[in-house]
């Protein structure tokens, strides 16, 4: 029998295609394959080619939800798996449990002790430590304008005004490189000014900066807002929401589309009807913001999201949108694929999921910088 060898091209760009679970065991298959496993422009197209899945912490194991979307007569399905977590999960307290993801990397905040970053495909894990304990974790992200990434974390210290006595928050910034701290100018007197009422514990990081949904006083209305760590500012009015809304009763929910722009699920209290909105460009943190509508769902089969603050995430593949959704009053947590005419829930089976934290993730094979290569001893 004959054996046909592929073009070394095509190998590369077949296994661009792959899922990184695979990946990490073909580095087995041929020390060619193993150096390419390390080329940094592999592992940059690969990224860019990588499904988005959902992550779920829960008080003793990590799992990633993948989601097949099927063809040819077959259905969506998901696959969950077990990912590599070696610290020692706390019990969650849900006040204080904090998750993101900045390319391909995790982070979770240990409070008092600092915060643990990984990629669970590699089964790499390291832990930042900050000198100063009361120091809490916002957000991750790098200025985008070097060359090579530099994490930075985003973050405050509480603080009591000695003339007033009352509590504010001083913002800072931790360079993971240098293990300093730079302390910036804030329009916010307290985190929870515009955390709280954002969506999900921390903000989306995308191409090095934060994003979320806040309330802007001087205009009344809500924005997308942002923190920009190339320029150290935070920007209250990044851009308009593109749709009719109310604040405190429509359901908003921010999410990253297409891995460089911003999608926003607004799902209308009246009625139960769900818009998704979508940038036109990449995201550009000096460029004006242009949004346009991806799809409108019915309010068949479709739950009520309002009032569920840490139970709904949700990602764009084509015009399907995926969403994860966990009923805080039931404890049902369910997976929702909707294209078209095309609908199908999926429960899943792990357990109390009120117990959990998740997050969309967008999984790839790059390994840990070097200031994060060390050791977790919590």
């Amino acid at each position: 029998m004959t054996t046909v060898k592929l073009p070394w091209d095509m190998e590369v760009e077949l296994l661009t295609w792959l899922p990184p679970r695979s990946l990490v065991r073909f580095r087995a298959v041929c020390k060619k394959w193993n150096s390419l496993l390390n080329d940094k422009s592999f592992l940059n197209q690969h990224s860019s080619r990588s499904r988005p899945q959902f992550i779920f912490l829960t008080k003793s194991k990590t799992y990633s939800i993948d989601v097949d979307l099927g063809g040819a007569g077959v259905g969506p399905t998901i696959k969950m798996c077990e990912v590599a977590s070696d610290f020692p999960c706390q019990p969650m307290n849900w006040e204080n449990i904090n998750v993101a993801s900045c390319d391909g990397l995790l982070f979770r905040e240990f409070l008092r002790k600092g915060v643990a970053v990984w990629n669970p495909w590699l089964k790499h894990m390291g832990l930042i430590e900050f000198k100063e304990k009361d120091f809490y974790f916002g957000g991750v992200g790098y200025d985008s304008n070097r060359p090579e990434k530099g994490y930075q974390i985003l973050g405050y210290f509480c603080r009591v005004d000695d003339t007033c006595k009352k509590g504010y928050d001083k913002f800072a910034v931790y360079e993971c490189a240098a293990k300093t701290f730079k302390c910036i100018d804030s329009p916010f007197r307290k985190w929870s000014l515009w955390s709280a009422i954002t969506e999900a514990a921390a903000p989306l990081s995308l191409k090095g900066n934060l994003f979320w949904i806040g309330y802007c006083n001087e205009i009344r209305e809500s924005t997308i807002q942002s923190f920009s760590f190339s320029r150290g500012i935070f920007i209250k009015k990044f851009c308009m929401l593109p749709c009719e809304k109310v604040f405190y009763v429509n359901k908003l929910v921010l999410a990253i589309y297409k891995g460089d722009r911003l999608s926003l699920l607004n799902q209308r209290y009246a009625t139960g009807k769900i818009e998704i909105w979508v940038t036109k460009d990449k995201i550009d943190d000096r460029a004006q913001v242009v949004w346009e509508n991806l799809m409108n769902l019915s309010t068949t089969n479709l739950p009520r999201l309002k009032d569920e603050y840490y139970g709904v995430r949700y990602f764009i593949i084509d015009k399907t949108i995926i969403m994860c959704y966990e009923n805080s009053q039931t404890g049902a947590a369910c997976v929702y694929i909707v294209s078209g005419d095309m609908f199908k829930k999926i429960p899943i089976d792990y357990g109390n999921v009120l117990e959990c934290y998740h997050r969309v993730y967008f999984p790839n094979l790059i390994r840990l910088p070097l200031e994060f290569r060390r050791s977790l001893e919590i």
